[in-house]
């Protein structure tokens, strides 16, 4: 259990160093040339993904084989994957519980409500309401490089 704390605290000190950095980034135009934005966050390189379907995923994940560390874990192989598969990872009880594999029908369902999908999940997106964007997310999780 202690273990267990000590991931949500490092995963919530995490989630604020990285919105204070892109507040400073984003409160002073200019200050730092050849940074591209993303959603509220700024990169030296746009993220793998973000001019495609993933582009909202991309903020929080990564999605390239070995990519970096973001705010939520790496999306890569996800389809097919078992849920929470990241021991490292700091997953809701709601989704460490969930148990099974992402399967595209439940990874739809996901993205369409997580708070519906899996009541209690750290999930902070509301969802993506129309189909085909889900659809579309999920394809391009499915070819992610």
């Amino acid at each position: 259990m202690q273990q267990f704390r000590s991931y949500v605290v490092a995963g919530v000190v995490i989630a604020a160093v990285v919105a204070c950095v892109a507040w400073v980034v984003s409160a002073q135009p200019g200050a730092f040339p050849g940074l591209q934005t993303v959603g509220l966050y700024k990169y030296k390189a746009l993220p793998v993904g973000a001019n495609g379907p993933l582009k909202e995923c991309v903020v929080c994940h990564s999605i390239e084989s070995g990519g970096p560390l973001r705010v939520g874990p790496p999306l890569h192989g996800i389809v097919g994957a078992h849920k929470a598969r990241y021991k490292w990872y700091a997953y809701s009880d709601a989704l460490r519980k969930a148990g099974g594999t992402w399967t595209e029908a439940d990874l739809d369902k996901f993205l369409a409500s997580p708070s519906k999908f899996l009541p209690g999940t750290s999930k902070t997106i509301i969802g993506f309401p129309d189909p085909k964007q889900r659809a579309d997310i999920i394809a391009a999780l499915k070819k992610a490089p």
